[in-house]
């Protein structure tokens, strides 16, 4: 369910009722249908009032593309191309074209436009993507002059590119020998998507999806990986790319989309005076590349794979199984979004249907990653499932399935459940955030890349009428759709997953056959070319390039102070409250922060499962079912999350924190915080078997998140061997937590660790150390009121004048840290003492590590090694990080980490790459904040107007010679610590003591 989440998490007005044939846009544009613009003709417009905009689809007359337009008051405004590509292999041609697109163009011939637009612009998202039957290239900028000159680079890109074979190579695949300066070295398989692949090959959850998605969809588009089969991939040839984007990237199979309160005339003339005032339509392109229904089966198929076994899971629990079953077709609007619902009905909270039957009867660890609605696909899917299952337990998953459908069918849907659904799409359509227009677009695009009418799946507010008719005259409409599309739908896959021993063994055995037939059809001269080959493109890699053909804002287009925030300080029954007077769309937002340094270290590790588990295991008047109802029908949901928050101005000084996090609609301010006060006053920690639910579901999560995000378990690892508070975020967020939670989750006697959690809710559930915040739109005063009847009636009295403490400076030993682990690819990282935030030298080296990033991380361990990822950055905690992400060579990566002190000294920088630095810095300082986070640097990190100005101006201020001290200061210090996730590897242990964790012994 990605897209109904995406296109109902929007917000604003419900007003009804205007017209759709002419209207005034907030530009003050009258448009209506049928006048002609710029090349442009209109061909619908329509108000769309439960977002507060006006929706515009036109057609280039000359050449057939079609454009979007979101008119709205938002000056996060947003552009993006995106065009249908349907592969016919699983060579990766649509994602690999993606990447070399963006390596230069006619207009911009230098390498990698887009990477070095980064430090060019204030554009605060610039990506590209392939999704399995389209690609896209989107961007937002609130700079009218930066979205003009993204709008140049992207174009260019995309229908001008220069797509050379050198780029193909190197974003691609290429026969490379290891040593590139040594042709005696071993030839291998190099390229930048090759190696992101082999990354994604190694996580099981993904291997997963991928595979149901070929199975259950196995007649078109959708049987084969877009991203790219590692073992397919060298089959692919520049030829066939050059040939795949002279037709399909093309003005008649190109979807155009622009958002925001920026003139829609002047997109258009640039677009049709640029690029397709000329281009004549080509009709056919479309048709080519329509991906038609999937043909329904007459019976039902069954598909299994094997998988690498995971270390952190119980050997004997590795298995999944998932049940899924083809739906709609993604342009019935209505019933997408009506089953939709339905899925959430099946599957969301412990009041759903298979959550009752599947998860809490503890078989598995979780629900299985194929579990869903998805209808990002031309017919969309619903599958459901559990993983951490035995083999032995198939069967049983299966019969509760059919008893689960039948029960539906026979019992039929709590009408209360129905009416929070609802209750949460009205509530996620007032939540404001700074990304709408980019969201929108995510869930736009699958059904405007299928044909579908693209402006009726705008009108949330006629489908729930719509949906509310139905089930008014049909009681049982539900259950319809249950019989139709789940008990008598003959379009079903049972798809299963287990281990085998030696998983790796055989993908490394294929790998090295695939390499073996490479090299057995070259000829000598063949082997003399990769070796010239590869010389040549180190030699392009190396060399200066010249971006002045490149736009770029200055620093002079920036803004010169820091945007205050209002702010009403209280005190209410002796608590500090932080009021935050905002726009919010009659949406009332809570946080609270709880200081948790007064807890004993057993209990402090524990803090992250009492947040996991807290508001979700019932309370004393009420079972967790029933206070998940209430939860629902009047909130956004009760978050609680632990934090630890660096002092910006002394090293080592941190808050150790629970935050309390919640949102309403401003009318049901009182339940809100009526349901706070039962967790302060009546959670309870007795239902064991729920806990075990939780406590494998937590467990389960984090295992899986290890290979999606292994850079930052692996810069956390290594800050931990040199900054102390990082290493009490290691204890509590990294992978030694994962560790605690697989010993816990093995644990037959849970009741210790239930008195614990319920030791620690009875010293912090009060008011001792608690402040709280408000935003609100102002002048509302039933939501302070519904705050301090909160405070009242809860126990405690504020006794904390001073709410950071020390913490003691680690042992200066160098330390490494290698986590063994069954990927295909590693993650690197290696992190050095900084300063605090406040520091003076804290903003030159937060340039320095943008300007490392870019000009030698980049092009080092990205361009030349072939990691997917690389970068370097300085943590609020003081903290300088270097790491890699999907890296198939460490050793040379650690070596350019090691290396990046000398580069700076032997690099002339100029001015030009200093201020790109700075731009790239002000991108994140300046993002566009939503109005429920506007105060939130205050509230919670104490950074006032008054020390954000102050950084503000350091970072304009800092000088070349600034980035040459901090580097000799900071870059060459001997204390360091190196985290490496990954494979086994023999080779890295070479001159450095490394501690080798293998998880299996965990």
């Amino acid at each position: 369910m990605l897209r109904l989440s995406r296109v109902l998490n929007k917000h604003n007005a419900n007003i009804r009722s205007l017209s759709i044939l002419r209207t005034k846009t907030p530009n003050d544009t009258t448009v209506e249908v049928g006048q002609e613009i710029e090349g442009f003709v209109v061909k619908e417009v329509k108000p769309v009032a439960d977002f507060q905009l006006t929706a515009l689809r036109l057609e280039h007359q000359k050449s057939g593309a079609d454009y979007l337009h979101i008119d709205r008051n938002d000056s996060n405004n947003v552009f993006s191309i995106a065009f249908r590509t349907t592969p016919k292999q699983s060579n990766g041609l649509p994602h690999i074209l993606e990447h070399t697109t963006l390596c230069g163009s006619k207009k911009f011939p230098c390498r990698d436009p887009f990477f070095k637009m980064l430090n060019r612009s204030m554009a605060n998202f610039m990506n590209a993507m392939t999704a399995p039957d389209y690609t896209f290239y989107p961007f937002c900028t609130e700079n009218q002059s930066d979205y003009y000159n993204l709008m140049s680079v992207y174009l260019d890109a995309v229908f001008n590119p220069m797509l050379r074979e050198s780029d193909f190579r190197q974003e691609g695949w290429r026969l490379e020998h290891k040593d590139v300066d040594d042709k005696n070295s071993p030839i291998e398989i190099k390229g930048v998507v090759y190696n992101e692949m082999k990354g994604v090959y190694s996580d099981n959850q993904q291997i997963y999806n991928e595979h149901f998605l070929n199975n259950i969809l196995p007649s078109n588009t959708y049987g084969i990986n877009s991203g790219g089969d590692p073992n397919v991939i060298p089959s692919l040839t520049h030829s066939d790319l050059v040939a795949f984007h002279h037709r399909y990237y093309h003005p008649s199979n190109s979807r155009f989309y622009s958002y925001g309160n920026f003139n829609l005339e002047n997109h258009l003339k640039f677009l049709n005076d640029t690029f397709l005032k000329d281009c004549l339509a080509d009709p056919s392109i479309k048709d080519e590349t329509k991906v038609p229904n999937e043909k329904r089966w007459t019976t039902s198929k069954r598909a299994h794979i094997a998988c690498r076994e995971d270390p952190m899971v119980p050997k004997d629990k590795q298995s999944s199984l998932s049940i899924g079953t083809l739906w709609s077709d993604i342009n019935n609007t209505q019933e997408t979004f009506e089953l939709a619902i339905l899925s959430r009905l099946l599957l969301n909270g412990p009041n759903a249907k298979f959550y009752k039957t599947l998860i809490e009867p503890n078989i598995g660890t979780d629900f299985s990653a194929a579990t869903g609605f998805t209808d990002q696909t031309r017919d969309t899917f619903f599958a459901v499932g559990l993983q951490g299952l035995k083999v032995s337990d198939f069967e049983r998953v299966e019969s509760i399935y059919e008893d689960t459908i039948k029960s539906a069918i026979k019992e039929g849907f709590d009408n209360r459940d129905i009416d929070n659904i609802l209750h949460s799409v009205e509530l996620s359509m007032r939540h404001q955030t700074s990304n709408f227009g980019l969201q929108l677009l995510y869930g736009t695009l699958p059904v405007w890349n299928h044909d579908g009418n693209i402006l009726d799946s705008m009108c949330v507010s006629e489908k729930i009428d719509e949906f509310k008719k139905k089930l008014s005259n049909q009681p049982n409409y539900l259950q319809s759709l249950v019989d139709k599309y789940l008990l008598n739908n003959n379009h079903k896959l049972v798809m299963t997953m287990s281990p085998e021993n030696n998983f790796e063994e055989l993908r490394k055995e294929n790998e090295d056959k695939l390499l073996k037939e490479k090299l057995a059809l070259l000829s000598d001269v063949d082997k003399e070319n990769i070796y010239v080959q590869g010389l040549n493109l180190r030699k392009q890699q190396d060399a200066t390039q010249d971006v002045t053909c490149l736009p770029s804002l200055s620093l002079d287009d920036l803004k010169k102070t820091t945007d205050p925030v209002p702010l009403i300080r209280k005190n209410i029954n002796n608590t500090p409250v932080f009021i935050f007077p905002q726009p919010t769309n009659q949406v009332t937002y809570f946080r609270s922060l709880i200081n948790t340094s007064h807890l004993s270290h057993d209990l402090k590790t524990l803090i992250p499962l009492f947040c996991n588990v807290v508001t979700r295991m019932g309370t004393k008047s009420m079972d967790f079912r029933q206070f998940d109802q209430l939860v629902r029908k009047s909130t956004g949901g009760l978050q609680v999350s632990q934090s630890i928050i660096d002092s910006p101005k002394n090293l080592f000084d941190m808050k150790e924190s629970v935050i309390l996090n919640s949102h309403c609609l401003d009318k049901n301010v009182d339940e809100m915080f009526d349901l706070w006060k039962q967790i302060f006053t009546q959670v309870t920690f007795e239902d064991e078997n729920r806990f075990k639910t939780l406590l494998q579901e937590e467990a389960s999560s984090l295992a899986n998140s290890i290979s999606g995000s292994g850079h930052m378990y692996a810069m956390l690892c290594a800050t931990a061997g040199i900054n102390p508070i990082d290493a009490q975020r290691e204890t509590y967020g990294g992978l030694q937590y994962i560790s605690t939670m697989k010993k816990i989750a093995q644990t037959d006697d849970l009741l210790p660790i239930l008195k614990k959690l319920e030791e620690i809710g009875t010293i912090i559930l009060n008011k001792n150390t608690m402040k709280c915040s408000l935003t609100i739109v102002e002048n509302n005063s039933m939501a302070v009121k519904g705050l301090e009847g909160f405070l009242n009636t809860i126990a405690g009295n504020w006794e904390q004048p001073n709410d950071y403490n020390k913490i003691d400076k680690l042992d200066n030993n160098a330390k490494c840290f290698h986590h063994v682990l069954p990927f295909s690819v590693n993650y690197c990282a290696k992190a050095l003492p900084g300063v605090h935030y406040a520091h003076k030298h804290f903003a030159p080296l937060k340039v320095l590590c943008k300007y490392i990033s870019s000009k030698y991380l980049l092009p080092t361990v990205r361009e030349k090694n072939g990691a997917y990822g690389s970068g370097a950055s300085l943590s609020m905690s003081g903290s300088i990080q270097m790491f890699s992400y999907r890296d198939p060579k460490p050793i040379e990566t650690f070596e350019a980490f090691d290396g990046a002190c000398n580069w700076v000294n032997n690099k002339k920088i100029t001015i030009e790459e200093l201020n790109e630095a700075k731009l790239a810095i002000f991108q994140g300082i300046d993002h566009p904040v939503a109005p429920m986070s506007k105060g939130n640097a205050l509230f919670f990190n104490d950074m006032d107007h008054q020390i954000r100005q102050e950084h503000r101006n350091q970072i304009m201020n800092v000088k070349v010679e600034d980035l040459l001290k901090v580097a000799n200061l900071y870059f060459s210090n001997t204390n360091f610590s190196k985290a490496l996730i990954g494979p086994a590897n023999n080779d890295i242990r070479s001159g450095t003591n490394w501690n080798v964790t293998n998880h299996e012994d965990l």
